[in-house]
């Protein structure tokens, strides 16, 4: 069984293109390129509300050099908020492809080194944002990875989670970040990952992308299991579409922010758990979008499993 790719569950950059994916983003992408900072402040200044920020902030902290620009960008992140949780957003991902995907035992120590320098310094300048800024959720889903890198352990990671929800109604990016926090693999339990996730997509309005944590402690049971053949237990497939139902499936979804994750997950669990017709109904929904981030990490498989759905007259 393929197992998930370490840096890429935590922060590492990903190769899939957010603006294919969210176009509305171009005028972020554009800016940054142009290195015109009002232009990025006025961005996330109009990002409408159903629009998690978290999602442009990885734009952003994918963006290859831009550290650069925003240690100045607005008088730096002493002087702007905005700068400060972009700036932190980057140095995680920096962070992790300094330590590369290895397991610990082929990490070498001038690796992890250079991992805990640049997530200790994220850690600080995310710290000085939320102190200022509290309602910054990005920043806080930000921190939950420093949390993790760190080894701040189960109690510091749940506090860091409350203050994303309180910083915004059902944070799924953040939820999608804590649930690793609570897989065993990082101090947690098989129990409270099943219950946060079920949480979630309990308090979380119909047509939401909540439930979609819902199939991701199961992958992540899974793969505690050693074994993806778990998912096609009837109870757990049924949950799977049980949340595809309450959240993609449902008539009040609209593709917000997201989204792409969303349905790349349940196109996933479902293809794993031998449910290929709600796979090819998931596929068909991200059109020509290809990913190859959690849980794809590949785009090569991506690419393979939806030519077999559309074989099977599916994906379209």
């Amino acid at each position: 069984m393929p197992l998930p790719n370490l840096s890429a569950l935590l922060g590492k950059s990903s190769h899939h293109d957010r603006v294919h994916h969210y176009p509305d983003l171009a005028p972020l992408r554009a800016a940054l390129r142009a290195k015109d900072w009002p232009a990025v402040v006025a961005y996330f200044e109009r990002l409408p509300e159903h629009n998690d920020p978290t999602v442009a902030t990885y734009l952003v902290a994918e963006t290859r050099g831009v550290e650069k620009f925003l240690r100045t960008a607005g008088g730096g992140p002493a002087s702007s908020t905005l700068a400060g949780s972009l700036l932190g957003a980057r140095l995680v991902i920096m962070a992790w492809d300094a330590r590369g995907a290895g397991r610990a035992d082929v990490t070498s120590d001038r690796q992890f080194r250079e991992f805990h320098k640049i997530l200790l310094e994220a850690e600080q300048v995310l710290g000085d944002v939320t102190a200022e800024n509290p309602g910054d959720v990005a920043a806080w889903t930000s921190r939950l990875k420093t949390a993790r890198g760190l080894s701040m352990g189960l109690d510091e990671a749940n506090r860091r989670y409350e203050r994303a929800a309180k910083a915004r109604a059902n944070p799924v990016a953040a939820q999608s970040n804590h649930l690793q926090q609570l897989c065993p693999k990082w101090g947690g339990s098989l129990e409270r990952l099943h219950a946060f996730a079920r949480a979630c997509a309990d308090n979380a309005p119909a047509g939401s992308l909540n439930a979609a944590v819902v199939a991701e402690a199961h992958l992540e049971h899974a793969y505690h299991e050693g074994n993806l053949h778990y998912l096609r237990q009837p109870p757990v497939l049924a949950e799977i579409q049980d949340a595809v139902a309450r959240s993609v499936g449902h008539p009040d979804h609209r593709p917000v922010h997201g989204w792409v994750q969303a349905e790349a997950c349940f196109a996933f669990v479902l293809w794993h758990a031998g449910d290929y017709a709600g796979a090819a109904e998931r596929m068909a929904a991200l059109g020509d979008r290809v990913t190859d981030s959690y849980p794809w990490f590949d785009k090569d498989e991506f690419a393979s499993v939806r030519r077999i759905l559309r074989g099977m007259g599916g994906a379209r």
